[in-house]
């Protein structure tokens, strides 16, 4: 089993990017693990049936939610265009899984590219 984790911390440094609309910027920092163990603090969403369950998740600032793929073809988790924090999980295959760290408060839409249709959203309080 293949576990794909991409963390996004805020930035509290000083360095600003000039193409941040906002002041809240993101570092970006996505691994591979072939790990079996995938426990995370705040969550966990399956994905089965081309849906993701449950279709809101509410996690507390610096919780981890594990995204799994419970369907025995791919989907993605990919947040939303204009979403202050990005992610992607690119392909996940049957019993694969992704993790994304969320940092600030607020609610990140996200959906899968592959089908469109699904869609759900994480909320950080």
């Amino acid at each position: 089993m293949r576990t794909h984790r991409f963390l996004l911390i805020a930035a509290t440094s000083a360095v600003a990017f000039t193409a941040c609309s906002s002041s809240d910027s993101a570092a970006d920092n996505s691994t591979v693990d072939t790990a079996a163990d995938v426990s995370a603090s705040g969550g966990a969403v399956d994905i089965t049936k081309s849906r993701f369950g449950p279709l809101e998740i509410d996690v507390a600032i610096g919780d981890t939610v594990t995204f799994t793929n419970s369907d025995p073809f791919a989907h993605t988790v990919t947040s939303k265009d204009a979403a202050a924090q990005q992610f992607d999980s690119g392909n996940l295959g049957e019993n694969e899984t992704f993790q994304v760290e969320f940092a600030a408060a607020g609610t990140y839409a996200y959906f899968c590219e592959i089908h469109p249709t699904m869609r759900a959203t994480v909320v950080v309080n």
